[in-house]
């Protein structure tokens, strides 16, 4: 089945794997490339380079950080959103793992297709955890559900491609107070990725969002900080409890 990608931006040109099988002549000339971008999904609340470069002082700390590591062969390298880029402690967490943090900003699953380039640059992972769920903020430049699962289908090849065999655990978008709203989207998006996993060698889907509700299936207050959208330490804690022991049994296998 043909996958369609709806990139919000012809500012970068991917060549699609079945186009490049079957033109060897372009696969030949986009050796670096993977995927062709076939339509647009243009950003209404404001011009598409001011939205994708709105967080380009952390995407260049993160290159900087990348540059100045000696360090390139990891256990876990975590990229997504601001879940993941506020995990305070995560190598305590995560240890004896060696682990890097590559989230940034509230980063959508088109910044990250975007920065990809960056955000993957020096590090070689045995594993790949990834938390990206503002897609579906209610703002007018919202994906559909159908798109949302289109955009990771096409950075899950990406990862494949240039990370042969390398594990992906996909953290489950979580249920927030502040998006109460958006909750059956939400768990339209997580069933979709899910049911994808469940046929996938290479994707992980970790269900972190049911141990952030209460048994009436709430959203627990507890483990939230003040804005009601990411989690706290308590948080954390309880996401590290469900996925460090499936981090440890892929990286320290002998």
């Amino acid at each position: 089945m043909k996958i369609q990608t709806f990139l919000f931006s012809a500012l970068f040109i991917i060549c699609s794997c079945g186009q490049a099988q079957q033109n060897k002549t372009a696969e030949t000339a986009t050796s670096s490339s993977t995927y062709i971008i076939e339509e647009c999904l243009p950003v209404r609340k404001e011009s598409d380079m001011k939205w994708i470069t709105r967080y380009s002082d952390q995407i260049e700390a993160l290159e900087g950080k990348a540059a100045a590591d000696s360090i390139s062969d990891i256990d876990v390298m975590f990229f997504g959103s601001s879940s993941i880029r506020l995990w305070k402690g995560l190598e305590e967490m995560m240890s004896p793992l060696r682990v890097v943090n590559r989230g940034y900003g509230g980063a959508t699953i088109r910044d990250i297709h975007y920065n990809y380039p960056i955000l993957m640059a020096q590090y070689k992972p045995k594993a790949f955890v990834v938390f990206c769920d503002n897609d579906i903020a209610g703002n007018a430049n919202d994906l559909t559900t159908g798109e949302v699962l289109d955009h990771y289908r096409l950075l899950f090849q990406r990862l494949d491609k240039d990370y042969p065999g390398t594990p992906v655990f996909f953290l489950s978008w979580k249920y927030s107070e502040l998006r109460a709203g958006l909750r059956d989207k939400q768990r339209i998006v997580n069933h979709l990725i899910e049911e994808y996993a469940d046929k996938s060698e290479q994707v992980t889907f970790v269900d972190v969002n049911s141990l952030l509700l209460d048994k009436d299936g709430n959203v627990n207050s507890s483990l939230f900080e003040k804005d009601n959208l990411h989690i706290n330490r308590d948080g954390y804690l309880l996401w590290t409890s469900v996925l460090k022991p499936k981090l440890m049994e892929i990286c320290c296998q002998e």
